[in-house]
């Protein structure tokens, strides 16, 4: 008895030792998903237009001040970068310089749109702790000509015609850990009013509400949050959420849900558990294409 307990020390020294080699390996060496979205909802002008989304970076570097991340986005050459939330880490003793910096680099070539995640807004909610830090992070990058969006939206407009950009920030209760708040329709609409016409990507930080960013209206739903389920089993998905579910509904990649479609990152860094096992940090390519394969 003495010796199979001995084994299965060892052999569980070996898949712990083997996991943290393969996290390592794949924390560094982020991987480009294409996505294409179809919608004759569309404008003509908007036709191929090409967006990069950015989510859960964490304060993470690919590279001295982000250069590889940097580089591989200005080949993407983006006409438009979408950030998700969670480019922080929200806790005390955490700067904000690696996301700002970041944020300024690409700011340079592009225009950027950026919108809370729970960790921004948890430094929005705390300044007992967090002091002014995260008016200064807004304010710093309002001031490199970023958007940032809290409950807002805005026009991007090419060549007469305009899509539109909305921001979500979400309450507290929203992310409560081991038990699910509903979110009822009435909440997205006194947050950010009824959906504009036209077409519309609505920056939503947290999955766990598709549903009802669904039922809201949106066309196109960009979230992050999951980082993937840390583990990726095939056929069933990331292991583990945030909010300490088991393979969660929406984890990762593309989904269509009644006339919406719902890209989820990987996100592209990690905080509390540094762990990726088939599960590479994610840029978003996201590309616009109007037709009528989907969206009404």
């Amino acid at each position: 008895m003495l010796k199979f307990a001995g084994k299965l020390m060892k052999a569980g020294l070996l898949i712990t030792g083997l996991v943290g080699l393969i996290s390592k390996y794949e924390n560094e060496h982020m991987k480009t998903e294409e996505y294409e979205i179809v919608s004759k909802k569309l404008p003509k002008a908007f036709d191929g237009y090409r967006i990069a989304f950015l989510s859960d970076l964490h304060n993470k570097e690919f590279g001295k001040d982000n250069e590889r991340l940097i580089k591989k986005i200005q080949e993407e050459n983006p006409d438009l970068i979408l950030v998700g939330g969670d480019m922080v880490v929200g806790k005390a003793g955490y700067s904000t310089d690696i996301a700002t910096h970041l944020l300024k680099e690409l700011s340079k070539d592009f225009p950027v749109i950026a919108a809370n995640g729970n960790h921004e807004y948890r430094m929005q909610l705390y300044p007992k702790t967090f002091g002014t830090q995260y008016e200064d992070y807004v304010v710093q990058l309002k001031g490199l000509g970023i958007t940032y969006l809290t409950n807002e939206s805005v026009e991007v407009v090419k060549d007469g015609r305009q899509i539109h950009i909305i921001g979500l920030s979400i309450e507290k209760q929203y992310y409560k850990r081991g038990k699910k708040i509903l979110m009822g329709s009435h909440y997205l609409n006194s947050e950010l009013g009824v959906p504009p016409k036209g077409f519309s990507i609505l920056l939503a930080h947290n999955p766990y509400y598709t549903k009802a960013y669904v039922k809201w209206g949106a066309d196109l739903i960009l979230s992050g949050h999951n980082h993937g389920g840390l583990i990726r089993f095939p056929f069933l998905g990331g292991l583990v959420s945030p909010n300490i579910s088991l393979f969660a509904r929406y984890d990762a990649g593309l989904y269509k849900e009644g006339k919406s479609q719902v890209i989820i990152s990987r996100g592209l860094g990690t905080h509390t558990y540094k762990i990726r096992v088939n599960n590479r940090p994610e840029l978003s390519m996201i590309t616009l294409k109007r037709g009528n394969t989907y969206g009404a």
